[in-house]
């Protein structure tokens, strides 16, 4: 009794862990610069969710139709570049842009089990972003094959930045399980110059002994 209790114990200090996925999207570029986009990869990038995957390009994916009318994802932006009527970047993130009805997707998925219940999208106008109509973006989560929708925002005609977080039950996700961060374009592309960050939440070591505390509790009361 004592000892499966306490490799219990031990799995849940491991799931706190998770695995050696990089959960900040701009620190993965940073380490994968020429990456090619592939599903392989714990971040990927897909025309709409669950859509067809993107085509790489040296630093950045996109679909049929660059540079104007594509989703485009993955080209990085650094602090003070893609200086326009909304500014220049004020933080290294990544550039965003949807297509026509065709959202920009970046997606998350761990290799590894992993403890995952929010979502942090940091995100602002450049360039030419205040010409435009602004973006949604959109968080969805596909677990077991059931993609379920967390949220949406709209970024629209300001050239601050703001950070937003999708939080949802926290969930052990499984290799092949899904975080889907989508850029659409609120009825219009056109101008829809995005820089973004994203980071996926893990609960923190306590949080993750607490919810292992929880079952093994109950795992006790049902005996």
């Amino acid at each position: 009794m004592r000892l499966c209790f306490a490799i219990a114990a031990l799995g849940f200090v491991g799931l706190s862990a998770a695995s050696a996925d990089i959960v900040n999207f701009r620190s993965w570029l940073d380490a994968n610069a020429s990456t090619p986009n592939s599903s392989s990869n714990e971040w990927f990038g897909t025309q709409g969710v669950n859509g067809a995957m993107m085509t790489s390009d040296s630093t950045q994916w996109y679909s049929p139709g660059f540079p104007n009318g594509t989703p485009l994802l993955a080209l990085r932006n650094n602090i003070g570049t893609n200086a326009g009527a909304a500014g220049p970047a004020t933080f290294n993130g990544s550039w965003a842009h949807p297509g026509p009805g065709i959202a920009a997707v970046l997606v998350f998925a761990p290799t590894a089990p992993m403890l995952i219940g929010q979502v942090d999208v940091r995100s602002e106008l450049i360039a030419n972003g205040l010409s435009g109509n602004g973006v949604t973006i959109s968080v969805f989560t596909t677990i077991a094959g059931n993609t379920t929708s967390v949220g949406t925002v709209t970024l629209v005609g300001t050239a601050d930045e703001r950070l937003d977080s999708f939080t949802f039950p926290t969930t052990l996700f499984q290799p092949g399980d899904r975080v889907h961060i989508a850029f659409g374009d609120n009825g219009s592309y056109l101008f829809d110059h995005v820089n973004y960050d994203a980071t996926i939440g893990v609960p923190t070591p306590a949080a993750g002994a607490a919810l292992g505390l929880g079952v093994l509790l109950s795992m006790r009361r049902r005996r």
